[in-house]
């Protein structure tokens, strides 16, 4: 068996019908064959069923083959268009395989019309998968191209996110660097004394770098963190007080 045919056969004889539908069970195929023989019924059987290929006579007293080519064509149904017909010259077969015919076969070598279907059904199907091909392409490239801006809008929020951390940071370590100069600049202001002081042998008063002379312990206050607290020693307290502490001849007594 050569498998199932639907074949939509636009003839207006009902003798050259039967014909080719014994021609194409003699080679085994499982057929329904459906005669139409108008546009209308042309259109409403496109319309209504699924068919494997079109056969069509090419003169018609009211419906002709090159407008039952346009009217598939204009259907957008990718079948098999095959012209069987026992008036059709050399120009006019290739008038008919310019607007679009697959093949031609003459009523008069229906031997040819089997062979013929084959390898149009062959060609069908490879165009059938390669528009499957083409839409699978498409598809893929679009989920392709989805994930992409997926991935670049991800990446774009990452990047924005990492950018706003690194201003973060800088700001930080603009913080950090602002307090370590505060701090040297504490530093620097941290009151030392150190080198030679110019001091009254008599007064213990000391000059400070404008010329002024300071009480040693304002001077001292000034420019160190030390601060005093007041008491005698010894020897002032014998000289203050010596009838309390003694005098300093009070041992020679």
């Amino acid at each position: 068996m050569a498998g199932s045919l639907r074949v939509l056969h636009i003839e207006d004889s009902e003798d050259d019908s039967l014909l080719a539908r014994r021609e194409l069970r003699r080679c085994g195929y499982d057929l329904y064959l459906r005669r139409v023989q108008s546009r209308d019924e042309m259109e409403a059987a496109l319309l209504g069923e699924s068919w494997d290929l079109v056969l069509s006579d090419y003169v018609m007293p009211q419906f002709s083959g090159l407008d039952a080519l346009n009217l598939l064509k204009t259907s957008g149904i990718d079948l098999p268009f095959i012209v069987v017909s026992g008036k059709i010259g050399e120009e006019t077969a290739v008038e008919a395989m310019k607007a679009g015919a697959h093949d031609y076969i003459l009523k008069g070598n229906l031997a040819r019309l089997c062979p013929a279907i084959a390898r149009e059904l062959g060609d069908a199907a490879t165009r059938r998968e390669r528009r499957a091909a083409a839409v699978a392409l498409k598809q893929a490239y679009e989920d392709l191209e989805f994930k992409v801006r997926e991935r670049t809008a991800m990446l774009s929020g990452a990047n924005a996110a990492l950018k706003q951390e690194i201003e973060e940071r800088k700001c930080v370590q603009q913080e950090r660097e602002k307090l370590i100069e505060e701090l040297r600049e504490a530093l620097t202001k941290v009151k030392t004394l150190s080198g030679l002081l110019p001091i009254c042998a008599s007064c213990k008063k000391i000059r400070d770098d404008t010329g002024y002379w300071n009480q040693i312990e304002s001077y001292i206050r000034k420019h160190s963190q030390a601060e005093f607290s007041h008491g005698l020693c010894p020897e002032c307290a014998r000289k203050l007080y010596p009838h309390i502490f003694g005098g300093e001849d009070s041992s020679a007594e």
